[in-house]
């Protein structure tokens, strides 16, 4: 049995199980008229991952193509690691249980080493953080193998989707994807672009898997038959982001802020694609602030 912890400042709650990937199980506005969730809320803390709130994306994001990558001279092998998926998916902290090293009504930092899909080593510390009206999720990644590794980082949400339910995130490209979701080509968005989510843009309603590129690190959900909005942000600054929906009818959406594009490992320049060579002991980290989230009232 997974054990999950809850934060609560009265403002906001978010429950964490730390023994499944420290995914959120759910986080939720506390407002005048109940608790409303913001996230996609889990079954329990025993819920697989991937149907619950949100989980860190390290050492990787994404897909991984030809099971594995050549780095220095050397090929490194990956397995796949998730049903169904053929290839090396969103790395393996998703996948292992991280342990509280510190724990606060409005606080909590987990911790995790992992050796498990070499020729990734490494320290992660977690903080899951209520301030006011905001989460902030602080990620600090140390690489102990003795050879260096690109590295990479993300946070996976699945946020509540609504009919009504609008983004702004302006960016200036897109990836275009083949059949194994793996980028294809890119192009650069218009104004007018219908995957231009620049301000209180709808979600299209047929489906979505796709990287986005040129943002500027912030930007704003809201859903106005709920009376709530949210802003979000990344620092040090992010310059891309992946949507992923089924469609319409889903009752989520994901809005993932990553360091590096999908499939890096593969393209002829993967450190100007946003992956981070660590030699060993040198780290990594971001921060991601959803918030401040505001009530606005339901009519």
């Amino acid at each position: 049995m997974c054990e999950a912890y809850t934060l609560d400042n009265g403002q906001l709650r978010l429950v964490v199980a730390p023994c499944n990937g420290a995914s959120v199980v759910r986080f939720e506005a506390l407002t005048p008229a109940g608790s409303v969730p913001l996230l996609r809320p889990g079954e329990g803390p025993d819920d697989d991952p991937n149907r619950m709130g949100m989980y860190p994306l390290l050492p990787w994001s994404n897909r991984i193509s030809g099971g594995g990558f050549h780095w220095r001279g050397r090929d490194h092998r990956l397995l796949a690691n998730l049903a169904g998926e053929p290839l090396p998916i969103h790395g393996d902290g998703w996948q292992q249980p991280w342990r509280v090293v510190a724990l606060a009504p409005e606080r909590m930092r987990l911790a995790l080493h992992s050796d498990w899909q070499p020729p990734f080593d490494y320290r992660a510390l977690l903080d899951y953080r209520l301030e006011g009206a905001s989460l902030v999720v602080d990620l600090h990644l140390t690489h102990l193998g003795k050879l260096p590794i690109p590295y990479g980082a993300g946070m996976h949400p699945w946020f509540v989707r609504t009919p009504d339910v609008r983004l702004s995130a302006p960016a200036s490209g897109v990836w275009e994807v083949d059949a194994a979701q793996l980028p294809s080509h890119w192009r650069r968005l218009n104004a007018d672009d219908p995957w231009q989510f620049a301000d209180n843009a709808v979600l299209p309603e047929g489906r979505i898997d796709n990287l986005f590129t040129g943002w500027r690190g912030r930007g704003r959900l809201g859903w106005p038959r709920r009376g709530l909005s949210m802003a979000f942000s990344v620092a040090p600054r992010l310059s891309r982001y992946l949507v992923f929906s089924p469609g319409y009818d889903a009752d989520f959406f994901c809005f993932e802020p990553v360091s590096h594009t999908v499939d890096a490992h593969h393209f002829n320049d993967p450190l100007g694609e946003g992956l981070v060579e660590l030699a060993s002991g040198e780290s990594l980290g971001q921060r991601w602030r959803f918030g401040p989230v505001q009530w606005h009232g339901t009519g």
